[in-house]
């Protein structure tokens, strides 16, 4: 079985599609939240995920697709939060109410099977599946109540930092794939994983990030919020140029 496993996409679609096109042969897709805010082209993420939400394919809720869908508070960092609530309301008015509804409705956290693995799936953290934010260099204890708060998979899966990781802590596996649309790791490519029989492998694909900042035109924002965005974007994580 060969599954893509993705994150954070944020209604990033030019990158989305350069995934789509690198791996046109898997059995399945895992997203594990956030499928929009931030980026310009939400109403075609969630589209997406509309026409492959079946068939195994899983999605889950982070934390702006519920800000989106139900009209919440994202709780972002401070850093990000002028950008987030900025895009929150141009998302809101891009979007459907049915893509809304979509999102509204999409869970948090999931427990499924891979092969003969046991593997709980959420976007940030098992106690906390939307808010909080758990980097590879937390402590083991905290990793430890993470694990035991899921059961103890084989593998968590987990997303919302932005940055791929891999750790293994007793028996139990943990993957961030890193973000598809806004990576922080200083590298501008998408970041996801791919599973394949058990193996895991961390992949990153170039797009063009130029298409996307094109895409923001039209939308009216204020060179405070457009210029962090698109530096984000070509940097892979910094606001200053």
């Amino acid at each position: 079985m060969r599954v893509l496993i993705l994150s954070d996409i944020h209604a990033n679609w030019a990158v989305l599609e350069a995934v789509l096109r690198a791996e046109l042969t898997v059995d399945r897709i895992i997203c594990l939240g956030d499928l929009v805010n931030y980026g310009p082209q939400p109403a075609e993420c969630v589209d997406w995920a509309l026409q492959v939400a079946k068939a195994g394919n899983l999605f889950l809720q982070g934390n702006h697709d519920h800000a989106v869908g139900l009209g919440a508070d994202p709780r972002c960092s401070s850093s990000y939060r002028l950008l987030a609530l900025t895009m929150q309301k141009i998302t809101i008015q891009l979007t459907s109410k049915k893509q809304k509804e979509f999102l509204s409705t999409l869970q948090p956290l999931r427990q499924f099977v891979l092969g003969e693995h046991r593997c709980v799936a959420c976007h940030a953290t098992p106690r906390d599946a939307l808010f909080t934010y758990l980097p590879k260099d937390a402590t083991t204890s905290e990793w430890e109540e993470e694990i035991a708060a899921a059961g103890s998979p084989d593998y968590l899966f987990v997303g919302h930092t932005h940055v791929p990781m891999k750790l293994k802590i007793g028996k139990t596996i943990v993957i961030n794939p890193g973000s598809v649309g806004q990576p922080k790791n200083h590298d501008p490519r998408a970041s996801y994983v791919l599973w394949e029989d058990g193996k895991i492998t961390f992949h990153a694909v170039d797009y063009d990030v130029e298409a996307t900042i094109h895409a923001y035109r039209g939308l009216g924002l204020e060179a405070g919020v457009a210029s962090p965005l698109f530096n984000v974007l070509r940097s892979g994580g910094k606001f200053a140029a």
